[in-house]
């Protein structure tokens, strides 16, 4: 288990001073320009996320819930990596090397700068992350696959590996359950959940189930004074701007606070500017309509007792035991490890 956790103190390492590094600061202005949804803030929080995660005490509980392969192998681990969130697919690429693949990962067009970035920082810590990963346009020659895409493109990565142990995701969507007890607090966490990454990723918050009678106006107050900012973002505001749009045209009943839209509406998916609600008479339904959506949910979010829900404001508190789609992709890799190579 030593390399292991070498490798990730390494990437611990290159991100310590993250804020004051040259390098970090112009691989940040540069994904902003490539990607407009990636503002220096939105960056500043997925890497400060990743290192809280990499401490050594966290890495050491982790690695030590696994039985680890002591030496590298030579299969070929292919990642297809999303771009809707800054560094969405790293975990991937991290689980990957630490379980003795050679990784060969194709990045989102929207998202290349910064993963190049941190395996180049930590490379100059731990040359582990130049030799066992190769950023490539193509996957070739491959041995295993990992694919992150839409519903529409997981069809496709299903039938392109079908010959080789894989594992592709799809889209997911998170849901909060309120009781009607939650405070101011409470309120500015569950934004959090909402707006975080502009609600672009599956851990967002887009459909709120309420108690019958729920009065939104505590909740929207809050809002209004803690994440009306979201507003001013030009890509944000077009798609409020459309969605409401198509909403006055079609006489379609709403709630707008001027940067959100909330319509009581049965799906769990609501796009960008859009937020879902839906009211429960109890909590054994509540508890039903979970089961239902399945596996298109992502995340839970409560204070009521139900299976696997999370406190207000942690669905973007990532660490490194939380795995995309609740499956222990670490786990996985290791039991679909060849015999290794000296």
């Amino acid at each position: 288990m030593i390399w292991q956790k070498r490798a990730l103190l390494a990437l611990h390492t290159a991100l310590l001073d993250f804020e004051n590094h040259e390098n970090w600061k112009i691989a940040i202005e540069q994904a902003k320009f490539q990607n407009r949804w990636f503002e220096e803030a939105q960056v500043i929080q997925s890497l400060s996320q990743w290192r809280d995660s990499l401490t050594s005490e966290k890495v050491d509980s982790w690695l030590n819930a696994y039985s680890m392969p002591e030496s590298f192998g030579n299969q070929r681990l292919g990642i297809i990596m999303a771009g809707n969130v800054p560094l969405v697919g790293f975990h991937d690429v991290i689980v990957g090397v630490i379980s003795g693949y050679q990784v060969l990962a194709k990045t989102s067009s929207d998202d290349t700068i910064l993963p190049k970035m941190w395996l180049s920082e930590a490379a100059k810590v731990d040359s582990i992350w130049s030799e066992r990963v190769e950023v490539v346009e193509q996957l070739r020659n491959l041995d295993v696959a990992i694919a992150t895409g839409s519903n529409n493109t997981a069809k496709y990565f299903a039938s392109f590996f079908k010959s080789i142990p894989h594992l592709i995701r799809n889209n997911r969507n998170s849901v909060a359950i309120l009781d009607g007890t939650e405070t101011e607090a409470d309120f500015i966490a569950l934004g959090h959940d909402v707006f975080d990454y502009f609600g672009l990723g599956c851990r967002n918050v887009t459909h709120l189930m309420l108690p019958t009678g729920y009065d939104f106006t505590p909740l929207f107050q809050c809002w209004d004074v803690h994440f009306d900012w979201i507003r001013n973002h030009n890509k944000y505001a077009n798609n409020y701007e459309y969605h409401r749009a198509l909403l006055l045209m079609n006489l379609d009943p709403h709630i707008d606070t001027g940067y959100l839209i909330a319509k009581e509406k049965p799906e769990l998916y609501a796009p960008v500017g859009m937020l879902n609600y839906s009211y429960y008479e109890s909590i054994q339904g509540v508890a039903q309509k979970l089961v239902e959506w399945g596996d298109s949910l992502q995340c839970t979010v409560s204070k009521l007792p139900l299976v696997n829900a999370m406190p207000f404001g942690n669905t973007q508190c990532t660490q490194l035991d939380d795995f995309a789609d609740g499956v222990d992709t670490l786990e996985w890799l290791i039991e679909n490890r060849k015999p290794s190579i000296s």
